[in-house]
């Protein structure tokens, strides 16, 4: 196995800025990354709890993309639901209907716990700290999404106050990698009118323990710091049509890329950027068809050097 993904599927109802709505849909990061990483030709695990009501074609999903659901768990009648509003393309937020119960350690089938990276991106909260602190302590490489740790698909938000910070400063310490989007940081750190405020986030992630954060800036690119590095992203250029997802097939794309060439973070970045423009061009929701393969990416890649990025 090269990645395990630890975070609930959920049945979404997704509301657009013009109104429209769609439902029921197959949503949330596990579902996004997973089925991006397996297209992408990583042998990938789902670790998962969903209720009786899940429909079955939510299942086949992961079947026709070759997600191994050996970590699926069918618990109770309900599986998580949620509203997904968006207010605009790029801010939004969640209401949930259910939800079903947290994701434990003891979850994690044997089978899976070699594998080479654990990626845990909980929609809210559903992955507890103690799961982190166990992977850290067994030696476990972790990345993990901090949307679901405070952040924008969390139901509550710490907002800046230190004593709702302290599951995010526990499950940053321990991880080797930390992915927010930059309305993730707002929604845990408060807003700042610092002229970088993705500096200013990542600098906090960094004194809370962090040892790489990367922060995506939607349309504006992605922001890269660790302890001795700091690096800004331009966007790829895309005619995006859907951009449901985007965060999701980036954090596949950066996991792949990472696994690829762990030294390089130009690969781990830019793979990630390149794949979530792939998605991007293309609409469907958590389907395979919509998740681009290596060679698709690669491509995307050349094409931004024949562009004058290298």
């Amino acid at each position: 196995m090269d990645v395990v993904v630890l975070g609930h599927i959920i049945i979404e109802t997704v509301v657009f800025p013009d109104g429209s709505v769609l439902t029921p849909v197959l949503g949330s990061p596990a579902a996004y990354s997973s089925v991006a990483m397996a297209r992408l030709g990583n042998r990938v695990g789902l670790c998962t709890k969903v209720g009786k009501d899940i429909p079955k074609e939510f299942i086949e999903v992961f079947n026709r993309a070759g997600v191994d659901l050996k970590g699926m768990r069918i618990v109770g009648r309900e599986s998580t639901r949620n509203k997904l509003i968006y207010t605009t393309p790029e801010s939004k937020r969640v209401e949930y209907l259910s939800k079903a119960p947290d994701i434990e350690f003891y979850d994690i089938p044997d089978t899976f716990k070699e594998a080479s990276l654990f990626y845990l991106c909980p929609m809210d909260y559903e992955v507890p700290p103690r799961v982190v602190e166990k992977l850290a302590n067994e030696g476990k490489e972790v990345v993990v999404d901090l949307g679901g740790y405070g952040g924008a698909t969390s139901a509550t938000h710490p907002d800046g106050a230190e004593s709702k910070l302290s599951v995010t400063i526990e499950v940053v310490s321990m991880c080797g990698i930390i992915k927010a989007s930059i309305e993730d940081c707002r929604y845990i750190f408060g807003e700042t009118h610092t002229s970088e405020p993705e500096r200013h986030y990542a600098d906090k992630l960094l004194t809370m323990g962090a040892k790489r954060v990367v922060i995506t800036l939607g349309s504006k690119g992605v922001y890269y710091a660790d302890m001795d590095v700091n690096k800004r992203f331009p966007p790829l250029a895309c005619k995006a049509i859907d951009p449901t997802g985007a965060g999701d097939a980036f954090a596949a794309g950066m996991i792949h890329g990472y696994l690829w060439d762990k030294g390089d973070i130009d690969t781990m970045i830019m793979f990630g950027q390149a794949t979530a423009c792939c998605v991007v061009e293309r609409t469907g929701g958590v389907i395979p068809e919509r998740m681009p393969s290596k060679e698709e990416v690669q491509q995307k890649l050349r094409k931004e050097v024949v562009n004058g990025r290298d």
